[in-house]
């Protein structure tokens, strides 16, 4: 099985360390970016979109919400997997 990069959008950065603590014990699965609200989210999925497969998204975030992040990629035509959580 492939290994799975996870970029992880989310302004608890407490939660943020817990998800990647729990993948720390999975061979497969590793949390390799974090962002902390939707305008650096946004960065990390534009310029470095080779670095990952999926993201983590809170919705409520400071600056930009993760609404904002989603609209953002469908216009940049970014076409990443995405798990919404809040």
């Amino acid at each position: 099985m492939e290994n799975i990069k996870i970029l992880m959008i989310d302004d608890n950065e407490n939660l943020c360390s817990m998800v990647k603590e729990y993948f720390s014990t999975h061979s497969n699965i590793k949390v390799v970016l974090e962002a902390y609200n939707g305008l650096e989210g946004i960065e990390v999925i534009q310029n470095k979109q080779n670095e990952y497969d999926v993201i983590i998204l809170d919705l409520i975030m400071p600056k930009k919400d993760g609404m904002y992040v989603l609209e953002e990629m469908q216009k940049r035509g970014i076409d990443k997997k995405v798990i919404v959580s809040t």
